[in-house]
């Protein structure tokens, strides 16, 4: 389905499980939201939940609106998404890129949410990834396209911890499915990496967060180090913390089940009516 927003793009969107259910927004990263698809959205549903899943301006088969982008208008086009569909206040969930849109929703629009689930959030990157995303940004503004055997081994040397790369059984199937990924992701790859790039977020913002927040690190990640993720959560006034151990920074991927049953921790087992602000 498509939904033309008040902030001037239209969203692709699907809505899963029961039309009564409490709904939680699921926010990718610089991928489709069909990430989501094979583990958390049938595990979310099953539990009576009603689940949003929408993929970002500037990757098909939402609109895709030349760059700049900014994570404070990516956060808007989220805001807007939920007034828009019309089920604030209520529980979302973001991935790498989109936790880190939860984190500047959280500061600017709290009354939309009730709780928050951020998986890898990159808020204060490393050296190591500073230098991943400056090699990205200069291949995406030159044109410059990896040969696609190549694409699909480096990126998954940054998205999945060691054991996964030593399983054939995993990593071969998703070698495959990363080949090209940022083609893929049409003027959404460099939109969201500029974005990323330029999003840097004053402590003083963050500690004056009042939705309560989960925040969770993988232990083997480097594109959001546990240590930056332990960080934040002490920033957030209440957040909790949690670890994946064994995993790099695709754990919906590398540790679906561990993912899911951290959501079942915080969110609650049964889906629960939102609770009026």
């Amino acid at each position: 389905m498509d939904i033309a927003l008040k902030t001037g793009v239209t969203l692709s969107y699907d809505i899963f499980g029961d039309p009564e259910g409490s709904p939680v927004i699921l926010v990718p990263g610089q991928h489709q939201a069909n990430l989501f698809n094979q583990m958390q959205v049938p595990y979310l549903t099953k539990r009576g939940y009603r689940v949003i899943t929408f993929d970002h301006r500037g990757v098909p088969p939402s609109e895709e609106t030349a760059p700049p982008y900014t994570m404070e208008g990516l956060a808007e086009d989220v805001a807007a998404l939920i007034e828009q569909l019309g089920v604030g206040p209520c529980a979302i969930v973001g991935y790498s890129l989109g936790a880190t849109i939860i984190l500047e929703l959280a500061v600017e629009r709290p009354e939309l949410l009730t709780r928050a689930v951020l998986v890898g959030v990159p808020w204060k990157p490393s050296a190591l990834h500073r230098a991943i995303r400056e090699d990205a940004l200069e291949r995406l503004r030159a044109g410059v396209v990896m040969p696609p055997v190549m694409e699909g081994i480096y990126r998954a040397m940054y998205l999945f911890g060691p054991r996964a790369l030593n399983r054939n059984a995993f990593i071969e199937p998703y070698l495959e499915g990363l080949r090209g990924l940022a083609a893929a992701g049409a003027h959404g790859a460099l939109g969201h990496a500029e974005a990323s790039a330029a999003y840097d977020p004053d402590p003083a913002r963050i500690a004056g967060i009042s939705v309560p927040c989960l925040v969770v690190g993988m232990e083997h990640d480097i594109m959001a180090p546990y240590p930056m993720a332990r960080e934040l959560a002490k920033l957030i006034p209440g957040a909790e913390y949690r670890e994946i151990k064994n995993s790099g920074h695709a754990a919906l991927l590398e540790k679906p089940t561990e993912v899911n049953t951290l959501l079942a921790e915080y969110l609650g087992v049964k889906a629960q009516a939102p609770t009026a602000r």
